[in-house]
């Protein structure tokens, strides 16, 4: 079950407060986790050590948590890189089961650290999309400006603008006498009277 945040979000990736998986969807967690991650500016060391001690996985009916390196390891197992043996609480994952004996549960929670410098509902909803075989985030035909961009944009409109006018007043000001208006032919002041012209000098 997969619960959207309240607050509006941007269509490439929605804003989610918690990512409800099927316990077979775990061995792909990691991978797709990275990659959300990577998209929002997570990488190197910090991406290992958040998979070290940040992120987990918890099951819905009795708690159980799963580590970030243990997700790790099951996917690495179930990617047939690895031969050896699972642990049992491995095994059962494998599986598709709790491995809490009695706990009936088929569903996990994914956690990841928060506040951090990343935002956590959109790297959640990344990691639904992707596990969900969506590679690329969806296009908004129309761009999403902010406010204060919106007002900036304006002010340096405006700042242009009255920039131009003034350079334009100060430039007809020194130069009026020698440099005609653009576009306006200016007027002689000397008129001549068509009847005092020689018609043999026409």
């Amino acid at each position: 079950m997969v619960v959207p945040a309240p607050e509006a979000a941007s269509v490439d990736a929605p804003a989610l407060t918690e990512l409800r998986l099927p316990v077979t969807d775990l061995p792909r967690v990691p991978e797709a986790l990275a990659r959300a991650l990577g998209e929002a500016g997570v990488g190197g060391q910090e991406l290992h050590a958040l998979f070290g001690s940040g992120v987990r996985a918890a099951c819905v009916g009795c708690g159980l948590p799963v580590s970030g390196a243990e997700l790790g390891e099951l996917a690495v197992t179930a990617a047939g890189e690895r031969e050896r043996e699972l642990p049992a609480k491995l095994e059962r994952l494998r599986l598709g089961y709790c491995p809490r004996n009695g706990c009936e549960a088929r569903f996990f929670n994914l956690e990841l650290p928060g506040p951090g410098r990343f935002d956590r509902g959109r790297v959640l909803g990344r990691t639904r999309d992707l596990l969900a075989g969506r590679e690329t985030p969806g296009l908004s035909l129309r761009p999403v400006v902010s406010p204060a961009t919106r007002r900036a944009t304006q002010r340096l409109a405006i700042i242009a603008l009255i920039t131009l006018a003034v350079s334009f007043v100060v430039y007809r000001l020194t130069f009026y006498r020698t440099q005609p208006i653009p576009f306006v032919q200016p007027k002689s002041p000397f008129a001549i009277e068509p009847k005092s012209i020689d018609p043999n000098q026409r």
